[in-house]
Parts: structure tokens; sequence; C-alpha cells
């Protein structure tokens, strides 16, 4: 078995409860240097778009580019799975500023 390898950008990683998202969790885990969620430069979320959503909100006060990958169904918000060269994807993924909607009644 080999070393993790410690990417050029700190990562921290998070997927949903499914099993192939928790799958794909340890796999990524087994090859890439994870630092806490505080550390992190980019969130790496694992699941579908609901799971991307919770995960912008519950880390929005973090301010940290959220790499989301498909684990779930639709998946229109999310790149493809694969754990191939995850540094490569990140250095080359185009970031897009979301801003939640915000409603007082």
């Amino acid at each position: 078995m080999t070393s993790p390898i410690t990417l050029a950008i700190p990562v921290a990683f998070v997927a949903s409860k499914t099993d192939e998202a928790q799958s794909a969790l340890a796999d990524l885990r087994s090859r890439y240097v994870e630092v806490p969620i505080e550390q992190a430069q980019v969130i790496v979320a694992l699941g579908g778009d609901g799971f991307m959503l919770r995960t912008l909100h519950r880390h929005m006060a973090l301010n940290r580019p959220v790499y989301g990958m498909k684990l779930g169904t639709v998946g229109f918000l999310m790149n493809q799975y694969g754990p191939e060269e995850l540094g490569n994807r990140l250095a080359r993924a185009m970031p897009t500023l979301l801003k939640p909607l915000v409603m007082d009644t």
C-alpha cells in the first residue's frame, strides 16, 4: 500500500451518508492527505446536489470554495466523480460564485 499523496492545495473531504459516497470518501482518504476543515483551502463534497447545497450552507462562514463530485442521482451542480489526479482537477476548476437567497418574512 502506498502512502497518501499530499496535494498542493490543502483539502478536507465531506460526504453524504449514502454507501456510495462513504465508499468514495474512504477511497479519497486512502489516496490523499486530508486536513481539518478549518485548515482546508478547498472542501471536496461527495454526494448529490442536495448535499452540495447543505455543505455550502454549513461551511459558508469559512469562505472556502467547495468542489463537488457527483455521487447522487441528478448532480447538475457537481463534477463527475473520479479519484485520480485530484490535485490537477482542483487546479483546473473554474470558480462560480453563488449568493444564497435570503428571505425576511
